[in-house]
C-alpha cells in the first residue's frame, strides 16, 4: 500500500529561486513569494503561513513576465504546492451549413409553437 504523504507529481522540479507576485483579485493588493521549485506542470512557492489562499489564483512570474492561473494543492508550514490550470480548449468552428440547419430547425419548432398555442386557444 503507497504512502499518503508520497510523490504524487507527474515530472521532476528543477530548484529555481525567481521572484513571483500572487494576484487573488484585479483591485487587490499583490501578495510577494519565491519559486522554489519549477516542473512542467506546477510550482513549490515560499511565502509567509499566514497567507490566505482561495483554490485558484494567478501567480506573475517577474523575470519570464508570464501570467499564469494556478490552483492550489498542498499547503505547508511556509510553503506550497500550485499546479498549473490548463488553458480552456480552442473554440470549434461550426460549419455554415449545420448553423444554417439549426436556424431552419428553430424557426420551424418556433411556428408548431405558434400553431399549438393558436389551436390552445380554439378549444
Amino acid at each position: 500500500m503507497g504512502s499518503i504523504t508520497g510523490e504524487r507529481r507527474q515530472g521532476n522540479r528543477l530548484r529555481s529561486l525567481l521572484g513571483a507576485e500572487i494576484r487573488i483579485a484585479p483591485h487587490a493588493s499583490d501578495t510577494a513569494c519565491l519559486i522554489r521549485d519549477c516542473g512542467p506542470d506546477g510550482l513549490r512557492l515560499a511565502l509567509s503561513d499566514g497567507v490566505p489562499l482561495p483554490e485558484i489564483f494567478t501567480l506573475h512570474i517577474r523575470k519570464t513576465r508570464q501570467t499564469r492561473p494556478v490552483r492550489l494543492i498542498w499547503r505547508g508550514d511556509d510553503c506550497v504546492g500550485v499546479q498549473f490550470v490548463p488553458d480552456p480548449p480552442a473554440a470549434v468552428p461550426i460549419p455554415i451549413g449545420l448553423m444554417r440547419d439549426l436556424r431552419a430547425a428553430r424557426s420551424e419548432i418556433a411556428s408548431l409553437r405558434a400553431r399549438l398555442a393558436a389551436r390552445g386557444d380554439e378549444a
